[in-house]
């Protein structure tokens, strides 16, 4: 049988607030599993665990309980060490604010992950990735050179570059008019056909729409969960009914 990409059983984060009637608990025993190139969304309103979630998945956060595995490696008790070598080999990041450092070229902040895990023609595997997603001739400008659309796809060069097996994507499109998201969308769709499993968190019901699964959340727990028009759709309806 097939190790899926991620298996979350019963995994739990509960923020303590002085006394258990005020603890928060931002993801309340969910379970899950994607598998090798699946593409996956997660919608829900804001506050319902949807960051909290993709915090534990990139390894950024610890859950409070509950299992959660990463091609198959128990990942939760981990020291801080083997998280962050995890985070750098085996996931990629994409941010609605692209997060890039200022100073540097695209290439250079391409090329950051490899020197973080010490691999071997860095130059040549960055300059790779910024021409996989069409920024080759933009390789020497710094961010502020940079469009808004031009600024995510180093953002996802930068995330590809190690040659994760898995994207987690936080609002992706967020802050990009709809046709430049629309781009950067489709490029983040090709990324997943070649076997990336990709993982998006997400308001925008259009890129939900567009993923082949959906995840909706609320309050924590998973509400709704299968192919994406119809968990869309039903959210859609339900949002309707409650106003």
């Amino acid at each position: 049988m097939t190790t899926p990409t991620l298996f979350v059983d019963k995994l739990e984060k509960v923020y303590e607030a002085g006394s258990a009637d005020l603890a928060v608990r931002a993801v309340d025993g969910i379970s899950f599993t994607a598998q090798k190139g699946e593409s996956l969304g997660v919608i829900g309103p804001s506050g319902c665990g949807k960051s909290t979630l993709l915090n534990i998945l990139g390894c950024l956060d610890r859950p409070t309980a509950g299992t959660y595995r990463l091609d198959g490696r128990d990942v939760q008790d981990l020291d801080d060490d083997d998280l962050a070598a995890i985070r750098n080999k085996h996931i990629g990041f994409v941010f609605q604010s692209f997060n890039l450092l200022p100073r540097m070229t695209a290439l250079e902040n391409v090329e950051l992950p490899l020197l973080y895990g010490s691999v071997k023609s860095s130059r040549k595997l960055a300059a790779e990735a910024l021409a996989r997603v069409g920024l080759a001739d933009r390789s020497k400008h710094q961010p502020t050179e940079l469009s808004g659309g031009q600024k995510q796809r180093v953002a996802i060069a930068r995330a590809l570059v190690t040659r994760p097996s898995m994207l987690l994507c936080d609002e992706p499109t967020g802050a990009l008019d709809s046709k430049t998201g629309r781009d950067v969308l489709d490029l983040l769709l090709s990324i997943n056909a070649e076997g990336t499993t990709l993982v998006v968190v997400t308001h925008d019901l259009s890129v939900a729409r567009s993923l082949r699964r959906v995840i909706q959340m609320r309050d924590g727990r998973i509400v709704a969960d299968g192919p994406a028009a119809e968990v869309v759709s039903a959210f859609i309806a339900s949002e309707a009914r409650a106003s």
